[in-house]
Parts: C-alpha cells; sequence; structure tokens
C-alpha cells in the first residue's frame, strides 16, 4: 500500500487544530511503518510540543488508533485503523455503486454492458444490461464461464497473477481451446493476459463464442481486481477499432463513481527484458 503524503509541518489554517494535529500524528506514524517512533521523534516531526501531542496520542491510543509498545515505549498504528477499514469496505456494495453508471453506458452506447467478478477459474456475472438491438450477446446473471478467454477474466487475471508459473499451477490442468480464434495453449491465454495488463484493458475477439467481441476495464483495490465492466457487441457489427473506441467512454463512465479505496485497471509498462 502507497505510504500517505508527509503531514504538512502545521495546522495554522485548519479549522479544528487539535483534529489536525491527531490527523498528522497518524499520517506520520503510517509513514514510520511497523518499528514506529517515539515521542521524541514524533514531536521533533511534527513540530508540536511534547506535552501537547502526548495528551493527543493518549486520546488515540485510548481508542485503538495507536498503540504503544511496552519494550521500547515507540509509537505505532494501532488495530482500530484496520478495523475502521474493513469496516467501510463491509458495508460498501461496489456493484451497486456501479449499477448506474453501467445502465446509462449501456443505453448511451446501445450495446450489452456486463459486471462481473472473479471466482476461482471462472467470472460470475453479476449484472446484464441489455442492449436494443433484436440479437444480442447470449449471457444471463448468475452465468459461470472459464476466465481465461474473455475480456472480464482476462483483466481480472492481469491482475491476479505476475508469473506464469502462478498461473500455470492454477490453470494448467484443465485449460481447453473453446473456440478456434482462442488460443490453443495456456501459453498463449498468458500472452494475452499479459497484453491486457499492458493495454489496461482485456479483449476477446471472438476468443470465447464465435461471432461476439469485448472489452473490459477491471476496479481493483490494494489485494487484486474486485470486479469488471464490458462492453459486448457482435462482431459482424463492430470493427476492431470500433470496440477499441469504447475503452475511453468505458473508463470515463465509471471513474466518476468508484470510491476511495478502488481504481480502475490502467496501462503499465513493462520492465525491459536483458
Amino acid at each position: 500500500m502507497k505510504a500517505p503524503n508527509e503531514p504538512k509541518g502545521s495546522s495554522q489554517g485548519s479549522a479544528m487544530p487539535s483534529v489536525d494535529k491527531a490527523l498528522r500524528a497518524l499520517l506520520t506514524l503510517a509513514n514510520a511503518g511497523p518499528a514506529g517512533l517515539s515521542l521524541n521523534e514524533l514531536s521533533a516531526t511534527l513540530d508540536i510540543n511534547k506535552s501537547s501531542l502526548h495528551v493527543t496520542l493518549s486520546a488515540l491510543k485510548f481508542r485503538g488508533f495507536i498503540t504503544q509498545r511496552s519494550d521500547t515505549g515507540f509509537y505505532g498504528l494501532g488495530s482500530s485503523i484496520h478495523t475502521l477499514y474493513q469496516s467501510y469496505i463491509d458495508n460498501l456494495d461496489i456493484i451497486g455503486v456501479l449499477r448506474p453508471a453501467v445502465r446509462q453506458l449501456s443505453v448511451a452506447l446501445n450495446e450489452v454492458c456486463h459486471v462481473s467478478i472473479l471466482d476461482d477459474q471462472e467470472i460470475l456475472y453479476l449484472e446484464r444490461i441489455e442492449s436494443r438491438k433484436p440479437i444480442q450477446a447470449g449471457t444471463s446473471v448468475g452465468m459461470r464461464i472459464p476466465a481465461t478467454n474473455t475480456a472480464m477474466g482476462r483483466i481480472m487475471l492481469a491482475h491476479r497473477y505476475r508469473e506464469f508459473s502462478e498461473f500455470e499451477a492454477k490453470f494448467g490442468e484443465g485449460y481447453r481451446q473453446p473456440c478456434a480464434n482462442a488460443p490453443d495453449s495456456l501459453e498463449g491465454v498468458w500472452a494475452r493476459v499479459c497484453e491486457a495488463r499492458d493495454a489496461g484493458y482485456g479483449l476477446d475477439m471472438e476468443e470465447n463464442v464465435p461471432g461476439v467481441v469485448a472489452i473490459s476495464i477491471a476496479i481493483l483495490d490494494h489485494s487484486g481486481p474486485v470486479a469488471a465492466v464490458s462492453v459486448a457487441t457482435l462482431a459482424n457489427e463492430t470493427t476492431r477499432e470500433e470496440l477499441l473506441g469504447y475503452e475511453p467512454l468505458l473508463r470515463e463512465a465509471l471513474a466518476g463513481v468508484i470510491p476511495s479505496p478502488y481504481w480502475l485497471s490502467r496501462p503499465t509498462t513493462r520492465p525491459s527484458e536483458s
């Protein structure tokens, strides 16, 4: 997890200096890591009188937001930080948050849009918004399909597995080429997964079901993929360039609604091989 920014050196200008002082102390301890800091070090870093700072730390310690080591007396973050974060995540319905934006996107594009999660080796469809077209992708909420050759599956796998050895251990035994356009080997699937990681989106060019193409972006947190959203359409109605044109529209639709601590998959630069 990325460390918080260093707190400003003064609470001047804050509407609540006492609260700001406590927040600055928490940010400083987060930057310090597991080793923590002594009262003297905290006082010097924050430029706060030790006796005043001790009162603030005592209040934070009382509520479990910081802890103090019995052997060194150093202060560090307490369990209430994790509890606060976990409670927020547990009560956040990310699918419910995404649903209105995905519906609006589906209407605007007149294409089928999906929301799914990665469940072991499969994707599980949690939402399907139909287009107004007479013929469309034959998917349904609750459907499960192998993740390896779908747009949503590939972008989520790209952020679940970083090494081929891990990927092979999970998928090596059961991979079967679903159709002619799909990779005929697990190494070929891995190449598509790596392409998805580099691009920041997953593509399915008739590699799961003949006649259907899709593009997808993943919603991520610090543990990996949380969900994915796709636009799916018929191959005979959409060129590759048109399908790729959906990617910025998909990204724009989701960027305005996903709450912290989530973010969207984005392009990455792979390290050069030497």
